[in-house]
């Protein structure tokens, strides 16, 4: 629940103050806005947050002063409410609009001429946008994403201490925006890349909606960043030692190891694979529609998933959260002995970053590093498609993961036109070989 005070800067009873409020949003955040209301610090009262009783300072101004607050910290919590609730980003800016609003103020003038603006019409607007498949709307995490491309945005202009306009986005934002992300904010390039995406989505929205956009914006240097991800797969031996693993005196990392088995076998998300109970299993089948993408999704139940099932009473493992779950598997590979070393990386706490503004003080770091310390929750739904590309047609692997086109398939497991050519060349030498025995047969039998 939030938490909202009001407050002046000191308490000079001789002096006039501005009133501020004060929010904390939980975990998520505190904020501080002037209301741009004033008081003399004697008619303040501290313990009360309000103003002292107008009968006491001869101001009937005051009369109302004291009715408005609390009307507003009302406001401000009905209003809290429904922005975590819609995952909406509260920051400083969002504060200050909530309080311009609830005194009816003119603030910054909505122009849809402005990336700014405009971004927040088009994110208003993804609830109701009509996707290929015929569906209407989009996921949280769509809209969360946009949102914090968003933020960025307004973090961009304010370190240039401009607005920008929508025909103003050229190559020279392009690279300047990047420079800032990068060298300010300390994000890598490939999140970047994501918020780049995302401001070309924006500025083809606003072309369709009839509006200039720069030219440049279609040239090819403007483009998302990107560096080689890394990650870790699991092979099926690996996953024979994490299932045999004794952890009955561990029961939380016993419960981790199980969902972890669950998703080398399903493919499924971390979204989806953590939600799953009896339910989505009938007649040895596991059914679930995806959240991400809406697919219905429909494979075998592995004899080691039985297994688990069986072992636990007929009953899926218990549930635990998405950060629970990426931490102890971790611990399970660990016990299991994944240790051998592999180029990869890792979050570590950058020290650069310690006394910055930023959220957390770590960043990835690549390096060479015992491969549990770069399991995470993805690496299950990894390990499925890996281990069973090449063994199974494409298309039913696709099914089970719920990739659209092989390309996000190929893409998805880190495989490259090199591996596919590799493939090639060992199905030529078995086909080679095969050749030469029957032709050395041949001349065996006319020998005769």
């Amino acid at each position: 629940m939030a938490t909202i005070q009001f407050y002046i800067n000191e308490n000079d009873p001789k002096k006039e103050y501005t009133i501020n409020v004060f929010l904390k949003n939980g975990r998520k955040g505190k904020f501080k806005k002037s209301t741009g209301l004033k008081i003399l610090g004697k008619h303040w009262d501290n313990a009360k947050q309000s103003p002292i009783a107008e009968s006491k300072t001869g101001d009937k101004n005051y009369y109302l002063l004291r009715r408005k607050l609390p009307k507003l910290r009302a406001k401000l919590n009905e209003a809290v409410t429904i922005a975590n609730h819609n995952e909406t980003i509260i920051n400083g800016q969002w504060l200050e609009k909530e309080i311009e609003t609830f005194f009816g103020r003119a603030s910054l003038e909505v122009d849809y001429k402005y990336l700014s603006d405009y971004t927040e019409h088009f994110i208003d607007g993804l609830p109701y946008r009509i996707q290929r498949n015929g569906t209407t709307g989009v996921t949280m995490a769509t809209i969360r994403k946009y949102r914090t491309t968003l933020q960025k945005i307004h973090d961009f202009e304010k370190s240039k201490g401009k607005r920008f306009k929508i025909d103003e986005v050229n190559l020279k934002f392009h690279n300047e925006f990047i420079r800032f992300m990068s060298k300010t904010q300390k994000l890598n390039l490939n999140t970047i890349g994501k918020y780049i995406k995302c401001l070309k989505t924006i500025l083809k929205n606003a072309k369709q909606y009839g509006l200039k956009v720069n030219p440049e914006v279609e040239h090819d240097g403007f483009r998302s960043t990107n560096e080689k991800t890394y990650f870790v797969t699991l092979n099926e031996k690996e996953i024979d030692d994490i299932f045999n693993l004794d952890l009955s005196n561990k029961p939380y990392l016993n419960n981790a190891r199980n969902w972890l088995i669950i998703g080398v076998w399903t493919g499924a998300r971390v979204s989806d694979l953590l939600k799953f109970t009896t339910e989505n299993i009938n007649n040895g089948f596991i059914e679930y529609t995806a959240q991400k993408t809406k697919q219905k999704i429909m494979l075998p139940v592995h004899w080691q998933v039985q297994s688990i099932i069986d072992q636990n009473d007929g009953q899926l493992p218990h549930k635990i959260s998405h950060q629970r779950y990426n931490d102890w598997i971790k611990d399970v590979c660990q016990l299991a002995g994944i240790n051998h070393l592999e180029k990869g990386a890792i979050y570590i706490t950058d020290p650069k970053r310690k006394n910055t503004k930023i959220k957390t003080p770590q960043r990835k770091i690549v390096g060479n590093y015992p491969k549990w310390q770069m399991v995470s929750t993805h690496t299950a739904r990894r390990s499925f498609a890996t281990n069973h590309y090449g063994k199974l047609p494409t298309p039913v692997i696709m099914s089970a993961t719920g990739h659209t086109t092989e390309k996000m398939l190929l893409a998805y497991i880190g495989k490259t036109p090199k591996d596919n050519a590799i493939v090639l060349q060992e199905f030529w030498q078995k086909e080679t070989k095969k050749q030469t025995k029957e032709s050395n047969m041949e001349v065996v039998k006319n020998a005769k």
